[in-house]
């Protein structure tokens, strides 16, 4: 148990160069922490809604309710901002709850405060973001009514996967650089001889290919597709402008699992249309249908889409579960039901690490990352997973 003595903030810069609240505790041993939360561009139903209040008011409220020189551990101090989470805003309580988890690890070792044994640390494998769509595309963007095209490394060998990742990065901007553009929500996107979301597809399998890299990468898409939902409909609006109904969607996905070897195909519909997922994933034996905005990294939600068979596995982002203690419950409940677990980083991201420390000690297989040679922030993560599961070279 740690007793609080102080709490502060600061506004500090995300990777969008946007001011964000950052938050300071102190122990009454000295022990300090920080914590700022990073957030989407595309964010669930179930997450906050552009929430804005005053962090100062978050920590008069805290001062109310008795939180200092008050006896707490990780998971009490957490279940206090569950219960305050309304009011305070899901990534306010995910700040205040990692520089908790900050301040504790300042005395504690990362495998005490994981409950682990001291030892070598396995890396991920990493899915790595190559191009973009949608429409907040700007790394490698592309017309694309869906918001990411990744390649899912088979080996966990950091230094030959991102050798490979380098190669493909090269033909990828070589190629782009010889095609046409159009402007989507003021970002300057490329074009292909056909709007449709195949021709993408059709882009990256052939760089993968020529590469002689098919077995070592696998197709992933995050097709965000809560973001299509208008009216009834799904509408691919940047591409063919078509409509579809739930079960034509449900064909639509089946024929690209069918035609391009889909692997992995994270959020094909809406948070809600729950019988939709039941029915693609059930269809399944190759592709795995991947719940981000589904879930939302929620341990009762999974508990609850698994049982149905709504998915074959959950992205789990620790601002989408508003805690510490939350996100290693959401990754408990996906490995209960044999889900299998993404960690992610978030498109608005500041330099903390902490994903890098929970996927590694959680031992969580794979990790979104990236775009890496636009978002520095991604770059430092990848560093972190480095450090944790590779030793030291040379001594003097």
């Amino acid at each position: 148990m740690s007793s609080i003595q102080s709490i502060t903030h600061r506004r500090i810069l995300n990777s969008h160069a946007d001011f964000t609240t950052e938050f300071q505790i102190e122990f009454e041993d000295g022990s300090t922490g920080r914590g700022a939360s990073p957030k989407g561009e595309t964010i669930s139903i179930y997450e906050d809604q552009n929430l804005a209040i005053n962090p100062q008011i978050i920590l008069d409220q805290m001062d109310q309710d008795g939180c200092f020189h008050r006896p707490f551990d990780q998971e009490t101090f957490d279940a206090y901002l569950a219960g305050r989470i309304d009011r305070f805003g899901r990534n306010n309580a995910f700040s205040l709850s990692l520089a908790f988890f900050k301040a504790t690890e300042a005395t504690r070792s990362p495998f005490d405060l994981f409950g682990r044994q001291p030892g070598k640390l396995q890396a991920p494998r990493l899915c790595l973001n190559i191009l973009n769509g949608g429409w907040h595309a700007y790394t490698n963007p592309v017309l694309s009514d869906f918001s990411e095209f990744m390649l899912v490394a088979t080996d966990s060998d950091l230094a030959t996967v991102l050798a490979s990742h380098q190669a493909i990065q090269r033909v990828v901007k070589e190629r782009l650089r010889t095609l046409d553009t159009t402007v989507i929500s003021g970002n300057r996107v490329h074009t292909f001889a056909a709007a449709d979301n195949r021709a993408v597809i059709e882009f990256l399998l052939s760089i993968r290919e020529g590469l002689g890299l098919t077995k070592q990468f696998d197709l992933m898409i995050d097709a965000s597709a809560s973001d299509l939902w208008k009216e009834g409909r799904y509408r691919l609006a940047l591409t063919d402008g078509s409509a579809h109904t739930s079960d034509s969607f449900r064909d639509y996905w089946q024929g690209l699992i069918r035609d391009y070897g889909l692997v992995y195909l994270e959020d094909p519909f809406h948070e809600n249309d729950e019988a939709a997922w039941r029915a693609l994933t059930a269809a399944q034996t190759t592709c795995r249908i991947i719940g981000d905005n589904f879930y939302s990294s929620d341990a009762e939600r999974i508990d609850r889409g698994a049982q149905a068979a709504c998915t074959h596995g959950a992205i789990v982002k620790p601002n989408q579960a508003g805690s510490v203690t939350a996100v290693r419950r959401a990754i408990d409940a996906a490995r209960r039901h044999g889900q299998i677990i993404i960690s992610s980083h978030r498109s608005i991201s500041t330099e903390e690490t902490f994903l890098s420390l929970l996927t590694c000690m959680e031992g969580v297989p794979y990790i979104k990352i990236g775009p890496l040679e636009t978002d520095y922030s991604s770059v430092v993560r990848l560093n972190e997973i480095v450090r944790l599961t590779t030793q030291s070279e040379g001594r003097a």
